[in-house]
């Protein structure tokens, strides 16, 4: 299949050079925890035996082909040149026939070139080590104006305003993950904001806040003004789809809620069947 990429913010083709896909795996493998126990057939899979409730992947393995021309070997040396300091490194990952999916990824292994031609080509394989999983281009800020979306994507033209509530001592909030794999967003609490509790599927935290509150779900902390503030209960995903998430605030005062997150997909984005809504549990 042949078709370039973005790497670093630099495309394949400003290297003077053309590009074929030989390998890209549409699943990555599962982090298998199996347990072979004696006098049972098979074994135990305890791949899901975790706080999440479910099964997590390795990296993607990427190769793509290159074919490098030049007029003579000086040129291709020159090109080759070129090439390895743009491939040096980790960087986002944009195919051609993928142009709204971004994968995080670097050359997993050493790359060597074949001449061909009396020196005046080259062909050389790279494998790129990729997330597992890739990311939309636009957060839930929504897109901007220079990304290459076509007339009538079921895309709202004001993404972010799906993201941001208003509750008044306690309600419930639909987060809709328009992504296909679970995310850990962040959450923006108003200054309203005091001894607060989330939950959701079952999960909650709690944490004692006095104003503005930022939670972040990936990393795991949560903040206002005065640093790090102590939590009880746990920290959880939110599942793809439309979610349910409870919010109680001890202060009965109005409280503004913003969601922020990037969606991710198993392997690349999808928004024909996305059902936006108005973000109202």
């Amino acid at each position: 299949m042949r078709n370039g990429f973005i790497f670093k913010d630099r495309h394949s083709s400003d290297f003077g050079v053309t590009v074929r896909t030989k390998s890209r795996p549409i699943l990555p493998s599962v982090k298998e925890n199996i347990v072979d126990l004696p006098y049972r057939d098979g074994g135990y899979d305890f791949s899901k035996a975790n706080p999440f409730g479910r099964e997590f992947y390795n990296d993607r393995i990427f190769t793509v082909t290159f074919n490098i021309y030049a007029d003579n070997l000086a040129e291709i040396q020159r090109k080759l040149s070129l090439l390895s300091l743009w491939l040096c490194g980790e960087g986002e990952l944009i195919f051609d026939d993928m142009p709204f999916s971004k994968w995080r990824g670097k050359v997993s292994e050493e790359v060597i070139y074949m001449p061909e031609h009396s020196g005046r080509k080259a062909v050389m394989e790279v494998s790129f080590r990729a997330e597992p999983f890739c990311k939309c281009i636009f957060n839930t800020d929504g897109p901007t104006l220079e990304m290459p979306f076509m007339l009538g994507a079921n895309i709202p033209v004001d993404i972010s305003c799906l993201f941001k509530f208003n509750i008044s001592g306690s309600g419930d909030i639909s987060v809709y993950n328009f992504g296909d794999r679970p995310v850990r967003p962040i959450v923006k609490l108003g200054a309203s904001a005091r001894n607060v509790t989330l939950s959701m599927n079952g999960k909650l935290l709690a944490f004692m806040s006095n104003g503005q509150t930022t939670i972040d779900f990936e990393k795991q902390n949560v903040k206002n003004t005065s640093g790090n503030i102590l939590v009880s209960g746990d920290f959880f995903e939110f599942p793809s789809g439309r979610n349910k998430l409870h919010i109680v605030n001890s202060y009965s005062q109005n409280m503004t809620v913003e969601i922020s997150y990037t969606p991710y997909f198993m392997y690349g984005e999808h928004f024909d069947d996305l059902e936006w809504g108005d973000g109202n549990a």
